[in-house]
């Protein structure tokens, strides 16, 4: 895999026939191999996440899909999208499986057949959903907004609800292995700016994991890895500097 960091949530995930697309919203993304199928990834409908122009590849790029979750279809931003993508638009909602067949001339999915990409969603404690993908050989986990929100002064009840709904999700997952994660690590949180990731840690994982929403805040990275949380597996969180930054991930 190629992955390249492009802006806030925003990744893209090279595969050998694949290009995986996550939260675009604004940003440089790369060009893109013609012959290569395109997906584009929503995990919601906030503006941070979905920019409704994705729709605009599909009048150039002959191989793109969107997948987006059903928060998106009843959002006023999804009524203003533009170009000709529609047929080759999938929406899930939480807590779903589908497995998807994809060949250069649209969309053959259903749940539980034959596959060629399995697409399963985990509940967002705040909007929309997370993606789980596994596609050639490679099982990718992507968080959107799905994430420990505590935030400091609030209530003790609301940051017990919090709590709980978070470790829910994260039951769903424990022991999985990821190839790839994308996680959440927000600095608006201030000092519980790291509880949801090192929960998605010691419960999952994963060979790599990228953090994201932080609000170009990158200097929050190494203050994460370097801090008493993360000794045990600070190797596999990704030390992002820049936009449009690449990696290349065995």
């Amino acid at each position: 895999m190629k992955i390249t960091y492009i802006h806030h949530s925003c990744f893209v995930v090279e595969l050998d026939d694949c290009i995986l697309i996550f939260d675009y919203y604004k940003g440089e993304l790369p060009a893109f191999d013609p012959d290569k199928r395109i997906i584009f990834f929503v995990s919601h409908s906030h503006g941070d996440h979905f920019n409704p122009n994705i729709y605009k590849y599909a009048e150039t790029c002959p191989h793109v899909i969107y997948v987006l979750s059903g928060d998106v279809r009843r959002s006023l931003s999804f009524a203003v999208r533009i170009g000709n993508g529609g047929q080759n638009t999938v929406f899930v909602d939480e807590n779903k499986k589908i497995y998807m067949n994809v060949d250069n001339h649209g969309i053959l999915y259903r749940e539980g057949g034959p596959r060629e990409m399995m697409i399963e969603t985990l509940k967002s404690t705040d909007e929309g959903v997370a993606f789980i993908i596994e596609y050639a050989g490679k099982t990718i986990y992507f968080a959107g907004d799905l994430h420990w929100w505590s935030w400091m002064g609030e209530s003790e009840a609301d940051a017990e609800r919090r709590e709980a709904e978070y470790k829910l999700e994260m039951e769903k997952i424990r022991g999985r292995h990821f190839d790839a994660a994308f996680v959440v690590l927000d600095p608006r949180q201030e000092e519980h700016y790291w509880w949801g990731m090192n929960t998605f840690m010691t419960t999952a994982d994963a060979d790599v994991v990228f953090p994201m929403h932080f609000w170009k805040d990158y200097k929050l990275i190494e203050k994460f890895k370097n801090g008493e949380s993360a000794k045990e597996y600070k190797d596999k969180i990704v030390s992002i500097t820049h936009e449009g930054q690449g990696f290349d991930i065995e």
